[in-house]
């Protein structure tokens, strides 16, 4: 990840340290992890910066089950289709959300996704605070493979150790 500083003067941050102003990741660079088989690279929020959210671009494989509904009570979640199609769910029917759309669950609600088509989808995840989204996605995309639906039992697991629960 390449910090740039800004024009401006960095501002004093926790501790006194300072703070970049302004961060410039590019397409495959910053941390990764698995998620579902593919690379997920955190291009915002690692190592608190910045403290207020965290951003990753996903790459969702074909056919890709998705992960059990379920609903976050510590951080607010955001999905915006690159390219591809998924199929996504909140409380109501699900529907289809083709590049371009942008699909909120903020905490509390429930909500889930699949990728039933032939093609890859790619996503940009948007998640506040970072710090226990990254820690639950970390956990859950190791859990998931691209060829088999989740286990419910190793998810409910997982979701309840990260303040998170499935629903039906």
């Amino acid at each position: 990840m390449r910090q740039m500083r800004a024009v401006l003067p960095a501002r004093r941050g926790g501790a006194g340290r300072i703070q970049a102003m302004t961060l410039l990741t590019h397409r495959g660079e910053g941390p990764a992890f698995s998620y579902a088989g593919n690379p997920m690279h955190i291009l915002a929020g690692h190592s608190g910066q910045p403290p207020g959210f965290a951003a990753m671009e996903i790459t969702i494989p074909a056919r890709f089950a998705g992960p059990v509904p379920h609903a976050h009570d510590e951080f607010d979640e955001a999905i915006y289709v690159l390219s591809g199609r998924l199929l996504v769910a909140g409380e109501d029917e699900p529907q289809e959300a083709v590049p371009g759309s942008m699909f909120v669950a903020p905490r509390g609600y429930r909500h889930g996704f699949s990728n039933p088509s032939g093609e890859e989808a790619r996503v940009l995840g948007l998640w506040a605070p970072p710090e226990p989204a990254l820690a639950f996605m970390r956990d859950i995309g190791a859990a998931l493979t691209p060829d088999t639906p989740p286990d419910p039992d190793r998810m409910r697991e997982i979701y309840a150790r990260h303040a998170s629960r499935l629903l039906p």
